[in-house]
């Protein structure tokens, strides 16, 4: 016997009716709905092209002797618009057109412990670092006890905002979101919950733990994805899968017609006109907006969160390809790469070394020359970090257009000096930001950088963090 689709004006048709809870949950589709976002973002035959943020972490300061003495000066040499990079960078020169870098910035952060600590919690925030609190106590260097920070970090403020020319238009607590994830943390070997190991903080006292196994994000993020071979008429098999997943979010929804109350019942005839119009989008679109949306190599499997140096470089680079195809694939639009940690250990023994960064840092003797080439690779994944988001193609232009990246570490110089603080911008933030530019400041408080990042990604701000409140923008930056 074939159901009959109730009337709006029958009363007896409206039974067994479901929570609100359940019908948004079901409205909403979450990670159902993953594979068809960059569809979802698409207007007719028009490409939307979101504008993202995504921060990157290296450990430690910028080469120096521990007493306090001599330091190895990365100031670019020249004018704004021509300068010089020095040797800590030299792997950005290929992209010296694709960066800004704002010399002389003093970092906004404090609190309890000492700066590796602190900055840790303010690099991102620039907010201060609590004591020990509610259970949590930590060593915050040479035995001063810290707890968590106490702001959300700025990749948090962005991805809770919404607006037109932000990366997000609709609010977190809407049922139907633009993408699957509204950020993304991954992180390599950044060792257990410690107030030196965290930099992205939801807000007070939340630090968000990242994902540090590469495996485990692949599966989660782009298991689907990896399958394209042929369905046998020439069309992908994704895309058939595609047509399968949304023709059985099709019957679902409709047979929640015969369980709601009157009030629902528009919703649900809209959501179905929703699915009907997203279901004709993925027959007759020659492309999605995502054209570069592709799976990365699916990493080896790992479950270490600890230092394991000979592991190190394999695992940035597979933390980097699945930031970089998360944001291809529109499955979010703010992400953060943490490398490492804090007082981190890690032995280059790539470069030779054979003992770890932090130990170098604090030997006694001149050991800048050591450090110089730990500055210099990391200045390397970045460089990778550029060239993998400006490969991939986006409407006129490249992923790395209309993304916002920005390098930073939780300190200035290894002696512990918080100014300069080693802060590079790649990137173009869909049109936001004028690139290849050198900008020198002078012990400028870097909260106004924080500033600048949440106007470029669209927010109508003036403060950022508890150490520098309303400090403005970074004068000249934008």
């Amino acid at each position: 016997m074939k159901t009959r689709t109730p009337s709006l004006g029958s009363s007896s048709a409206f039974r067994r009716p479901i929570s609100r809870r359940q019908l948004l949950s079901t409205l909403g589709a979450g990670v159902a709905l993953a594979p068809f976002v960059p569809l979802l973002n698409a207007t007719g035959q028009e490409m939307v092209l979101p504008k993202r943020l995504l921060l990157f972490f290296s450990p430690d300061g910028t080469a120096a002797i521990d007493d306090g003495g001599a330091t190895v000066d990365w100031k670019p040499q020249g004018t704004e618009t021509s300068f010089t990079l020095t040797s800590t960078h030299a792997a950005l020169v290929a992209h010296q057109s694709r960066i800004v870098v704002p010399y002389g910035l003093k970092m906004s952060a404090g609190g309890a412990g000492q700066e590796h600590a602190f900055g840790m919690a303010g690099l991102w925030s620039g907010a201060s670092l609590h004591p020990p609190h509610d259970g949590f106590d930590f060593d915050g260097g040479n035995g001063q006890r810290t707890g968590w920070g106490s702001g959300p970090s700025i990749d948090q403020i962005v991805a809770s905002a919404f607006g037109p020319d932000m990366p997000y238009t609709k609010a977190v607590d809407e049922p139907l979101q633009e993408t699957p994830y509204r950020t993304l943390e991954f992180g390599v070997q950044c060792q257990d919950p410690h107030s030196m190991h965290r930099m992205i903080y939801k807000g007070d006292k939340q630090p968000i733990h990242p994902e540090t196994n590469p495996k485990a994000a692949f599966d989660r993020l782009f298991l689907g994805l990896a399958d394209g071979s042929d369905a046998g008429d020439g069309e992908s098999s994704a895309s058939v899968r595609k047509r399968a997943s949304l023709d059985l979010l099709l019957a679902e929804t409709e047979q929640l017609k015969a369980r709601i109350g009157q009030e629902d019942y528009l919703k649900v005839e809209a959501h179905i006109a929703g699915l009907e119009a997203l279901r004709r989008r993925l027959d007759t679109a020659p492309e999605a907006p995502s054209a570069g949306c592709s799976a990365p190599d699916e990493p080896e499997a790992s479950t270490s969160m600890w230092e394991q140096s000979a592991m190190f470089p394999s695992q940035c680079q597979a933390m980097m390809d699945l930031a970089v195809h998360s944001l291809a694939c529109d499955l979010t639009r703010v992400a953060s790469v943490q490398l490492s940690r804090g007082f981190s250990n890690i032995v280059h023994e790539w470069s030779g070394h054979t003992q770890g960064h932090h130990t170098i840092s604090h030997l006694d003797g001149d050991h800048r020359a050591e450090l110089l080439q730990i500055d210099q690779w990391y200045a390397e994944q970045f460089a990778y970090l550029i060239a993998a988001l400006a490969a991939i193609p986006e409407g006129n232009g490249t992923l790395l257009d209309n993304t916002l990246v920005v390098w930073g570490r939780e300190m200035g110089q290894t002696n512990h000096r918080m100014q300069p603080v080693n802060l590079i911008l790649a990137g173009g933030a869909r049109g936001g930001l004028q690139t290849g530019r050198f900008l020198s400041f002078d012990n400028e408080k870097h909260a106004k950088l924080l500033v600048s990042i949440a106007q470029l990604m669209g927010l109508d701000t003036n403060s950022v963090g508890d150490i520098d409140p309303e400090s403005g923008p970074l004068p000249g930056l934008v």
